[in-house]
Order: C-alpha cells, then structure tokens, then sequence
C-alpha cells in the first residue's frame, strides 16, 4: 500500500495547490478589476470551479475504490477525467519534491492496477489483448516477430515463447509492438475489452493513459540488463492477470463483459 500513497499523496498535494492557486486568483484580480475583466474573471474561475469538483469527485472515487476493493461505478467518469488531466501535473509535483518520476510512474501502475482488480469483471478470451514490447525477445534472435508471432521458434531463449503458450492455452490474443503507434493500431484493429501490458513503468504509464476508459492490467517487466536491452517478466504475473480477466472464482464460464 505504500507505493500506492506515493501517487495518492502526490494526487492530494496537486488538487491543493490548484485549489490554493483559484483563490489566489480570485483575492488577487477581482477587486482590482472592473467592467468586462471582472465577469470574465467570474466565468473564468466558475468554468475551473465545475472541473475542480469533478476532479474532487474522481479523487474521492479513486480513494474510495482502493480502500473498498470495489468498483465505484457511478464514479468511473470523474475518476478518468482525474487520472488523465492531473497526471502531468502530479510528475511536476514530484519534481518540486525531487522524487523520482520512474517512482511515481510504478506507483501510477500500482493503483491503475488495483482500481481495475475493483471492477471484479470478466469477460470471454477472445476479448483480451496481451500487449508486450519487442524488447523481451532476445537481440541476436534472427526471427522477426512484430510482423507476426508465427516467426517464434519457442525456442525458449527468452520469454516470448511462454507468453505464446499462455495465450494459446487461454485463447486470448498476443501481440508485440516496437511503440506506442504499433500498439495503438492493434487496439484499434482488435478491439479488446481489456488488455495485460507488459513493459516498463514509462511504457505502461503512457499506454494506460491512452487507452482510458479500457481497462488495462499492468505488468513491469523485468531489466537485468538494463532498460529496453534482453529483458524478461515474471510468467506467473502475466498468467494471473489474464485469469483475472477471463475467470471467475468457482466459476468456469467466461460470459460476462468487464464493464468500462
């Protein structure tokens, strides 16, 4: 739980500044101005009132989520729009306190994570996508696989062979993009219902984001070699996130949609 605080008191300290920041505004420029300037001063400050309450109540929403474990579904608008607009500001924030952005961005992934456990969904294997980057394959491999997966000779040098196994037993689809623009196109041209993300915290920060309102499962992977070089992840991880998906305890049937 404390890594998920770390995003969590950065997501406080950043509503407080903007609050602190519209009063400021307000004492400083309404009683200097007059005429037109103050009534657009008013529209102005009543326009960033209206977002600073549905950023209170997604904040509340995403709080809420994470200390019930449930989903709070008449929340999920305002928590999306929190988690998409704040995030820029709450990496500065960070900066102001000299933390580490890979920090934030693994305590970002944490509570996404736990918020999308909340929704206690499932829905049928075909309808999850297994994203992963190009750097789990081994660089001296010769087979070119972000064309297709076919070229994987599971020869079992890394660990692109196991997650193909995974998806097969499962029935889900894989894919492995080399960026963003790569995994954007296969979200559009599969259009999962939920997708597990293998990647780094940056990776998987961006990719979240983008992807919002679908809900996605984040798995860092792992770097013994150093960032984007032979890297590795944990099979067990990517195998529990994909049963999260696509089953229920006690239950075999897999014909519920998660909800987004």
């Amino acid at each position: 739980m404390t890594n998920k605080r770390l995003y969590i008191g950065l997501l406080a300290g950043t509503m407080v500044l903007l609050v602190s920041a519209l009063g400021y505004v307000w004492l400083t420029f309404f009683q200097r101005d007059a005429g037109i300037l103050r009534y657009l001063l008013i529209f102005a400050v009543i326009i960033i009132m209206v977002g600073l309450i549905v950023v209170g109540f997604g904040f509340m929403g995403i709080v809420l989520s994470l200390l019930s474990e449930r989903d709070v579904a008449f929340l999920h608008k305002p928590m999306n729009f929190t988690f998409s607009l704040l995030y820029p500001v709450v990496i500065w924030m960070g900066k102001l306190f000299k933390i580490a952005q890979d920090k934030i961005q693994c305590s970002f992934v944490e509570v996404n994570n736990q918020l999308v456990k909340s929704k206690h969904g499932r829905l049928t294997p075909d309808r999850l996508l297994v994203l992963l980057p190009h750097c789990l394959q081994i660089t001296d491999c010769t087979n070119r696989i972000t064309t297709t997966t076919d070229n994987c000779a599971r020869c079992g040098r890394c660990d692109i062979g196991g997650l193909l196994d995974l998806c097969d037993r499962y029935g889900c689809h894989l894919r492995i993009a080399t960026g963003g623009t790569l995994a954007r196109d296969a979200v559009k041209k599969l259009r999962p219902k939920a997708i597990v993300a293998v990647a780094c915290e940056r990776d998987l920060t961006s990719g979240i984001l983008d992807c919002i309102p679908l809900p996605v499962f984040g798995v860092t992977n792992l770097r013994p070699n150093g960032p984007c070089f032979n890297t590795q992840v944990n099979l067990a991880a990517v195998e529990k996130a994909i049963l999260f998906f696509t089953k229920v305890e006690g239950d075999d049937t897999n014909a519920i949609n998660v909800s987004t």
